[in-house]
This record gives structure tokens, sequence and C-alpha cells, in this order.
């Protein structure tokens, strides 16, 4: 009798009171409840009950059950189970039912490691759920972006080597990594460097949206079902045309660094007796030495961002090209949030050569996002906040000549 489930599951150790928590669970929201035996009113509130005791342990009667690690990679493997074997209508109903919760740290927690172990375990059917409930939930939102710093650390932070399960992310769940680089680009703004991406998240964002045009573009495909839905585009345009700034101001501050502690070594070496002066000189250029080639590594990686931020332009530019070509409709990103990223720029210096070349970059980036999308009808025009970044252009930044062109042709149409 199903409202006895209760009294048999408290009776049962882990891991066989999972098991069948999660059998009864995908049996009543697959029949709706309708023919199972012994249905009756509060057969609802027993499903939550169920779920929160015997799957997310977290305890309405006392205190929460810690599970051992092995305990908890034995209860990720079987939520992954089984949602490979729910019937397909039934799979998100399930979801929800575990994760759809506001704001609860613990259960937040649980669904960031389920999304992990099933990358690992290449689960696709629990990373189409997630990219669900992050659509729904905004991938703006306090919620996914935690999920969000969650996976990059686990991710891109903890191992110093590419993952090579989440390059394969957007083969699992296209709507997952689009929703992820979303939620990624707002979190990791590019404003400055403070606000800087981690280098292997940068290189894994360019090389899924290079290697598939479709992937900005999987959260607009979903709007007929879920019409709440924001895109990466206005994200990634913020990294390709700030990024350039964004390095100049890197390796200012490298710079500085340098000749900070050149300057003390030499201060160091005149206060030192004569005795000591050949020791020291030796010492000073070893330290020379290993300070210049920690520059040369650093201003490597350096390098290493702009290549990826070329690479990450370019695939923006073949993305909305190949958006085009498919028929989807306008809303890839909005002339506001052209203006909004312009700016960002008015902040500013552009006082060296150095800062006005990566200006430059950054402008003519701006204008052929601005072109290209206008082209293939990916974007929603406003002439009113056009002129405003025709103002910006003008009267706040240094002149650039496509950006000007591009603007002037714009609002003449």
């Amino acid at each position: 009798m199903a409202h006895n489930i209760l009294k048999q599951l408290y009776h049962l150790p882990f891991p066989e009171c999972t098991k069948q928590a999660l059998t009864f669970l995908t049996t009543f929201i697959s029949q709706d409840g309708a023919n199972i035996p012994g249905f009756n009113a509060n057969m609802e509130q027993i499903v939550v009950e169920v779920c929160q005791e015997f799957v997310l342990f977290k305890s309405t009667r006392g205190p929460p059950k810690n599970l051992s690690a092995v305990q908890e990679l034995n209860l990720l493997d079987m939520i992954c189970s089984c949602f490979s074997t729910a019937p397909e209508k039934s799979k998100y109903r399930i979801f929800n039912l575990m994760f759809g919760a506001h704001g609860d740290s613990r259960v937040n927690l649980l669904l960031t490691k389920l999304i992990s172990f099933a990358l690992s375990v290449r689960c696709a059917p629990v990373l189409i759920c997630a990219a669900i409930w992050m659509q729904e939930r905004d991938c703006l939102s306090p919620d996914v972006k935690a999920l969000t710093e969650r996976l990059v650390n686990d991710h891109c932070l903890l191992y110093p080597d590419p993952s090579n399960v989440f390059s394969a992310l957007p083969n699992l769940s296209p709507l997952f990594a689009c929703n992820f680089i979303t939620s990624a680009t707002s979190f990791y703004s590019f404003a400055d460097s403070s606000s800087l991406p981690p280098y292997a998240l940068l290189e894994h964002v360019s090389d899924w949206v290079y290697r598939d045009n479709m992937v900005c573009c999987e959260s607009l495909r979903q709007a007929a079902i879920h019409s709440a839905y924001t895109t990466p585009v206005p994200g990634l345009v913020g990294w390709c045309v700030r990024g350039p700034l964004v390095c100049c101001q890197l390796k200012q501050q490298k710079k500085k660094l340098i000749s900070t502690t050149t300057n003390n070594n030499s201060t160091t070496s005149t206060a030192t007796n004569t005795a000591i002066t050949t020791t020291s000189t030796t010492q000073d250029s070893n330290n020379s030495s290993t300070s210049s080639s920690s520059s040369s590594s650093d201003n490597y990686d350096i390098d290493s961002l702009l290549l990826s931020l070329d690479k990450l332009h370019l695939a923006l530019l073949q993305s909305l090209m190949f958006t085009a070509g498919v028929n989807l409709s306008p809303g890839l990103i909005s002339t506001g949030d052209l203006v909004h990223i312009t700016q960002t720029l008015t902040s500013r210096s552009y006082s060296t050569p150095l800062e006005e070349a990566a200006c430059q970059v950054a402008l003519e980036r701006l204008a052929q996002i601005l072109q290209v999308a206008s082209h293939t009808h990916t974007y929603l025009s406003d002439h009113t906040k056009l002129k405003e970044m025709e103002s910006l252009a003008n009267h706040k930044l240094p002149h650039n000549r496509l950006l000007s062109l591009v603007l002037a042709d714009k609002l003449k149409g």
C-alpha cells in the first residue's frame, strides 16, 4: 500500500532505502499517482517527504543524515540511473521535485555534485534537466551563478590541465552549455583584472563556440517552450571587446612590478659593503634573470588570452551569420546591450600608445558585431539607443573610423 511507503523505507538501510524511494517517485510521477494502490489526497505530501528523507537526506523529523563520501557517490550514481531510465515525460518533473526549491544551500550543493558526476559518466538526461532548471530559474540569478562558480572551480581551477570531461559538455547538452556560458560571462565580466575568467574557462568557451555555431542560440531555440530566456552573446561580446583593454592593463601592472623589483634590488645592492659586492652582484644578476623569465612567462599568458579572445570573436561572428540561416527570431543581442558595453569603455583612460591601440581593437570589434548582427537580423534594434551609442563614440572615446561608419549607416537606415 502506497500510504505505508514511509514506514517501509524507514526500516531499510542505505542504499536500499534510496533505491526503493527513487522507484516509488518515478512510478508515482509517471502515472500521475492515479493508478497507484492506496492513493489518497495526502499522497503528494508523502511524495515530497519521501524525496526529502531518502534522496536529499534533508530530514524533517530530526537532524539531516550525513553520508560518507562513498555513500554520496553511490547516491549520485543512483540518481543518474533514475533519470536514465525514467520515461521522457517524467524526467523534469522528478528533477523539479528534487531541486526545484529556492535558496537551499545543501540541496544546491548536491545538485552541483550531481552535475559534475553526470559530466563524468556522460549522463545527458541530468544535464538536460539542469539546463531547463537554469533557464527557468534565470541564468543570471544567484542560484545559477553559485552553481556556475562551483563547476568552474571543479573543472577549470582544481587541475592545471584542461578538463577532457568539461570539453565534451556541448555534445551532451547544448542547452546546458549555452546557459552555463550565459551565467559564466555574468559572473566573470572581464571588466578588469579582478573579474578575469580563469584561462581554462576562456579556452573551453572559445572552443565550444568555435566548434558549434549553434551553441549560443540554444536558449533562444527553447523560447517557444520556455518564454523566459537569456543568451550568452552579450556577455561574450563584452569579453571580446573589453578583453584587449584588460590585457593591456595586466601588461602595465607587470611592467610596474618588474620596475619596482629592479629598483629595490638596485637600492639593496648599493647599501651592501664592498666585501659582499661581488656576491650581491651575482645574486642581483640571477634575480634579474629570474624576473625576466617570469615576465616572459606572464607575457606568454597574456598573449594566450589574446589569442583565445581572437578565436572567440571570430566564432561569435560566425555564430551570428549561421543563426541568420536557420530562421530564428531576433534576440541574440540588443542595441541596449551594445550601449552598456560601450559605456564600460568610457571609464578608462587612453593616455599611452598601448592603451590607444587596445582601445582601437575593442572599438573595431564592437563595430563588427553591430554590423554583422544588423545584417543578419539577429539583434533587437532601438534607434534611441543607437543615437546614445553614437554620442558615446563621438564624445567619450577615441575616434574609430569603422565604428563611426557603421553607426552612421545604421542611423541612416
